[in-house]
């Protein structure tokens, strides 16, 4: 006699066991139909009537004919239901598969494209969306190439919906900074570093001033574009002379200045003669100013943004406290735009990403410098935008203009370079602003310029 626990000896016995396990396809007759189960994966729990059969892969025998129902069941696995019509004398195999229970993974990354592996396995690249995932602990991978590999564990529920974005790291360049002569002070984005040339250091990718001085020469700089896990480097020239730290010089000789066909007061456009001159690269930041004044208080994070709300009489103070002036307005236009009456530091097309005015979009005052690639023919920075600068010069007409205006005179001074607030016009080398005094709008700063030493017989140095 056949059951689903193999064949019994006594008869006595057999009887018994078809009474009791009638679900699983045992009767108190001989039944003529015999079936191997299997499933995948196995050692799923089988169920008929109520009955657990045992696990798979499993032999049942003596089963009705007819249709059959079974329940499989089996950790981490759906419940399956399997019905089969069963044949008298049938004696052949079953075999179910069962399906995983799983959440659903979406994974993305900045930059896209990161292959991705999950528990050492191929998942895909990046952006992964709605992936199942088998439910338990998972761990996966984001690789990208010359980023910092992002990993993440996690415990996956049954249904669930996870989605991580990555932003992955770039693996740091290597900048490599000589100078000639050597020995020079370096400075990355006007920040003083300690090594001097030659020396190495290691940056994030993006893009960076790198300049180097020293005693008897004056400074030499370059942008540099520094991509992830590259390894660069800056050889750079310095020219014999002498500029202080922190400015530039603007040689000696003529420039033109004004512009015919802008606003009124521009006109007309002359040649101009200046003595050399040194002018600050950038403008007088908070923490310079704090230097002078120690009560001088700004947000947070701005050491290097900038001073704003400065009026006419505070900047000429500042200046004279730290051995400078304010430049005139012929020194402050010289500066920006160099001999070649250009209408931007950078030259003729605007471009918004070279500034910080209305058209960028900003809004606000930015770190000072932040705009490598819109220096000056001097290499001054920030002469387009960010804060308006105050000069020394009175708002009067220029020789030869006809324009009358009672705002001419020894009233107001003299502001250039626009500002965050002002639009593209305003941002033009060329471009007057005025204002009283006493003014101290929140768009206001300045830079300083310093005169050159003299020589023994009275001249200045070149």
């Amino acid at each position: 006699m056949l059951s689903c626990i193999g064949r019994c000896e006594r008869p006595w016995a057999a009887a018994f066991l078809l009474v009791l396990l009638a679900g699983c396809g045992a009767s108190k007759t001989p039944m003529n139909a015999a079936v191997t189960i299997e499933s995948e994966p196995s050692g799923a729990a089988v169920t008929i009537k109520s009955r657990e059969c045992g696990v798979t892969p499993l032999r049942l025998t003596s089963l009705e004919p007819g249709k059959t129902t079974v329940m499989f069941t089996l950790d981490r696995h759906e419940r399956t239901y399997a019905t089969w019509s069963l044949v008298a004398g049938e004696n052949g195999t079953k075999t179910v598969t069962l399906k995983p229970l799983v959440g659903f993974v979406t994974l993305k990354s900045d930059p896209p494209g990161a292959e991705v592996t999950l528990d050492d396995e191929p998942l895909g690249q990046t952006p992964i969306h709605r992936v199942a995932v088998p439910i338990g602990e998972h761990t996966y991978v984001v690789r990208h190439e010359n980023f910092l590999p992002a990993e993440k564990t996690l415990e996956v529920e049954a249904n669930y919906q996870y989605e991580f974005t990555h932003q992955l790291s770039p693996l740091q360049a290597t900048l490599t900074v000589m100078s000639r002569p050597t020995g020079a002070t370096i400075w990355i984005d006007e920040q003083r570093q300690a090594d001097k040339s030659p020396a190495r250091f290691k940056l994030a990718p993006g893009t960076y001033t790198v300049a180097v001085q020293r005693g008897g020469y004056l400074r030499a700089d370059e942008v540099v574009v520094l991509g992830p896990n590259d390894d660069r480097k800056v050889d750079l020239t310095m020219l014999p002379g002498e500029a202080p730290e922190g400015m530039v010089l603007v040689p000696a000789g003529p420039f033109l200045m004004g512009q015919n066909g802008g606003a009124p007061d521009e006109a007309p456009q002359r040649e101009v003669h200046l003595e050399a001159y040194y002018i600050d690269r950038q403008e007088i930041t908070n923490i310079e100013y704090r230097k002078a004044y120690p009560l001088h208080l700004y947000p947070e994070g701005q050491d290097h943004f900038p001073v704003t709300g400065i009026s006419f009489s505070q900047a000429m103070d500042y200046a004279a406290k730290v051995g400078k002036r304010l430049p005139t307005e012929a020194e402050w236009e010289k500066a920006a735009r160099g001999t070649d009456g250009r209408e931007y530091p950078w030259g003729n097309v605007f471009d918004k990403q070279l500034c910080n005015v209305e058209e960028s979009s900003v809004g606000k005052p930015v770190r000072s410098g932040r705009y490598l690639l819109g220096a000056s023919p001097y290499k001054c920075l920030d002469m387009a935008g960010n804060v308006y600068e105050w000069t020394s010069s009175w708002y009067e007409a220029y020789p030869g203009n006809e324009l009358i205006t009672k705002d001419y005179g020894q009233v107001y001074r003299v502001l250039r370079g626009g500002s965050y607030l002002t639009q593209r016009f305003e941002a033009r080398c060329a471009r007057r602003h005025f204002d009283r005094m006493d003014a101290a709008r929140k768009d206001y700063g300045f830079r300083c310029v310093m005169d050159l030493p003299s020589d023994p017989d009275g001249a200045t140095s070149p």
